[in-house]
């Protein structure tokens, strides 16, 4: 078997910043809980190596021009005031649900026009020499001090517990993360999603895409499992393998899990500040 091939540091950071606040209705307990504000920041890219530059741009094509920071364009035109917990399986169909009944969230609608979740892009070039044409790049999240370490800084209240944080490169198939592996208290955690008068179990979301909704397995995945780096490991996991001096779109989401147990109401009034920054390693020839 081949010895991996030279590895070379191709990162960018996306810093955005959230800001939770809860604006309850009502002293009954909902299943939707807070209120949120997102303020988006910018995107900036570096390589350690002369063969391959990590490019970023707001809008693509011919927007790169060398450029190695660019702002993150939101894609949905939703109120960045009321980013509320919704139910997804694959980042295209999302459902909400207006409060409870007898403390269950058993009536549900599909979200329309992209309200309550944070939707962003952003694009990536590898922009590379001829010295490597003809090979590819595994992508990965970087978790290297060097690039921020931690990707959830600043995080107040319980709301990370909760979140979700989803990719789609080209309109691939979706990645979606649970950004930590904790939990709230015991006392702090809720399975209160009922549906067709079935309950969820606590690690499943509603799927929306066909005729009729259903409970499937959260498809989630662990965000630390698929970092490279300082605190890295499992580099068997690519969030991609990309074509070099090509274009792709990311798509970013950031929403609140609203069937998790731990979308209670301590997630409000919840402050946090995340990054994005990605690893590159030339794949093997042949």
């Amino acid at each position: 078997m081949k010895q991996r091939s030279k590895l070379f540091k191709i990162a960018y950071s996306a810093v955005v910043s959230l800001a939770l606040l809860a604006a309850l209705s009502s002293a009954t307990y909902a299943w939707f809980s807070s209120n949120s504000i997102v303020n988006t920041d910018y995107v900036t890219s570096h390589t350690a190596t002369d063969e391959v530059e990590l490019l970023v741009s707001t809008h693509g094509g011919g927007g790169f021009d060398g450029k190695k920071e660019a702002a993150i364009g939101q894609v949905n035109k939703t109120s960045t005031t009321q980013l509320m917990p919704v139910s997804t399986a694959d980042l295209k169909n999302f459902v909400t649900s207006a409060g409870t009944v007898d403390n269950q969230a058993i009536h549900f609608y599909k979200v329309e026009n992209e309200r309550y979740y944070y939707h962003g892009r952003i694009y990536l070039m590898a922009k590379a020499d001829s010295s490597v044409e003809g090979r590819k790049l595994d992508l990965y999240l970087d978790g290297s001090e060097d690039n921020g370490g931690s990707f959830f800084k600043n995080a107040k209240g319980y709301i990370l517990n909760a979140a979700r944080l989803g990719l789609t490169f080209d309109g691939s198939k979706p990645i979606i993360f649970r950004v930590t592996d904790e939990e709230n208290p015991r006392d702090d955690r809720v399975s209160n999603t009922v549906l067709n008068g079935v309950p969820l179990n606590g690690k499943q979301v509603i799927d929306s895409s066909g005729t009729q909704m259903k409970a499937v397995t959260d498809p989630s995945v662990l965000l630390k499992d698929y970092l490279v780096g300082a605190g890295g490991r499992n580099t068997d996991k690519p969030l991609l393998t990309m074509e070099l001096n090509r274009i792709y779109e990311v798509d970013i989401f950031f929403y609140v899990e609203g069937c998790d147990p731990d979308c209670s109401d301590v997630a409000q009034k919840s402050e946090v500040n995340f990054h994005l920054s990605f690893y590159g390693i030339l794949a093997e020839e042949g």
